[in-house]
Parts: structure tokens; C-alpha cells; sequence
């Protein structure tokens, strides 16, 4: 899992090395904050046994902040790539919490 936390946060840190950083709309610190608060969706979901209803609120919790963070970046922090990364890596802390959900659980709160 950490190892997707890498992409994401490379790919994010790719786009502002590759062009001029005064034109995007994010920076290294967004960046971090967005690894920030998915490493603390992983603690959070590692921290006890996870039962449905207390996955689904940790889950609420990370993409509200997500959605927060992106708006904030001018709705370009979080790409179609990071999108599909995050989702992977949320479902992944999912399946190791020994919870399953049926189709993609970020989609009732997600905005990127």
C-alpha cells in the first residue's frame, strides 16, 4: 500500500516539476497533505477491528477531506490517474480491515 502512496505522490510532484510551478495550482505541501490524510485514513482503519458502518465513516472522513483539498487546488490536485490510484489504494486499506464492499465505496462522497 505504501508503495501506491509513492505513485500517487510522485505523480502529483511530477506535474509541478514538469511545467513552469508559478502555473499549477497546487504545491509540494498540498501534495503532502493529501499523502497526509490518506496514510491517516490507513492508521485510522488499522487502529481497531472495523465493522461496515465504521469503515464507511472513516471513508466519508478521507474523501470529504479530499474533496476539500482539491477544491482548495483549483479541482486539479486529484487527476483521472490519482483518482483511479486513491480509489485503489482506499479499497486496498479496506480489504486488509477484512471489510468488502460492493463497487466503489468513495463514490457517494466523491467530488475529484
Amino acid at each position: 500500500m505504501r508503495n501506491l502512496l509513492k505513485v500517487i505522490q510522485y505523480d502529483m510532484l511530477d506535474f509541478i516539476e514538469g511545467d513552469d510551478e508559478n502555473e499549477t495550482d497546487y504545491t509540494a505541501k498540498d501534495v503532502t497533505l493529501c499523502i497526509t490524510s490518506l496514510l491517516e485514513f490507513m492508521s485510522s482503519m488499522e487502529s481497531e477491528v472495523q465493522t461496515v458502518e465504521s469503515a464507511k465513516g472513516h471513508i466519508e472522513k478521507v474523501v470529504l477531506s479530499l474533496n476539500s483539498l482539491n477544491h482548495q487546488c483549483g479541482d486539479c490536485l486529484i487527476e483521472t490517474e490519482q483518482r483511479e490510484d486513491i480509489c485503489q489504494f482506499i479499497q486496498k486499506v479496506i480489504s486488509a480491515a477484512n471489510v468488502e464492499f460492493a463497487g466503489d465505496v468513495t463514490e457517494e462522497w466523491r467530488e475529484w
